[in-house]
């Protein structure tokens, strides 16, 4: 019931969000919250931004305005998109993205507002899933092993699962772990099955990341810039 619940919630906060167009408001009124996210092995990083005056009142950017970024030798103009109420800007860097790499967002604006050019964060080491394996069938009953390949770094990595049919949970591993376990029924199910009901099974997503947190242009008014290196595994979760 919860999750239903949160459902409806969200949908009722999405239901109000507006968009307001960038000339109307300064820099300095301004949250920025920027995204670069790095999987698996893959060469290349995925970079997000949104700009928001007050909760629900989304950003739009108007003409001779941009939000740039760049990491290593690669950049891009990110594009603007519009789902569900929510106005984002979204792009990717190509190249090879390495860990220790500084990314930097350029918010360009026109001559009448000021610019935040400089919002940067450095990438963290990378991670890679090895355990569990794809394919996985794993009951919610006996812990779970994850495991995954990554250099050494002093950030905490976090285990994320969620699914059709369970709630969100995670679990916190130590700077400098390898792999962890998450303990038996730790795993719960989104609702209590009816009595007679067969179990429940459905395929759910475990995910394991680390953040490494930047430092926003002193420009805006407040907001976050965030590195995230994450790798994820799909399974069948069962009684």
């Amino acid at each position: 019931m919860r999750f239903i619940a949160g459902l409806l919630a969200a949908a009722l906060i999405l239901t109000g969000c507006s968009t307001a167009d960038a000339k109307d408001i300064r820099t300095s009124g301004i949250r920025a919250d920027f995204v670069v996210t790095v999987k698996d092995r893959s060469r290349g990083a995925d970079v997000r931004g949104t700009l928001r005056a007050g909760t629900l009142t989304y950003v739009k950017l108007g003409d001779g305005e941009s939000l740039h970024v760049t990491g290593g030798t690669a950049s891009t103009d990110l594009r603007h998109s519009k789902s569900l109420g929510v106005t984002s800007y979204l792009g990717r860097l190509d190249g090879e993205q390495r860990a220790g790499t500084e990314i930097t967002f350029d918010l360009r604006r026109d001559s009448e507002n000021q610019s935040a050019p400089r919002s940067t964060v450095v990438l963290p080491e990378r991670l890679q899933l090895t355990a569990p394996a794809i394919g996985t069938t794993a009951s919610r009953k006996s812990p779970l092993a994850v495991r995954f390949d990554s250099a050494p770094t002093d950030l905490p990595t976090t285990v994320h699962w969620s699914g059709p049919c369970i709630q969100d949970g995670e679990l916190r591993l130590p700077s400098g772990a390898v792999g962890g376990q998450i303990p038996a029924n730790a795993i719960r199910l989104a609702a209590t099955p009816s009595p007679g009901q067969p179990g429940v099974a459905c395929t759910i997503k475990v995910k394991v990341f680390r953040q490494a947190i930047g430092v926003r242009d002193p420009a805006f008014k407040d907001g976050t810039v965030i590195a995230e290196a994450q790798s994820t595994r799909e399974l069948t979760s069962i009684s």
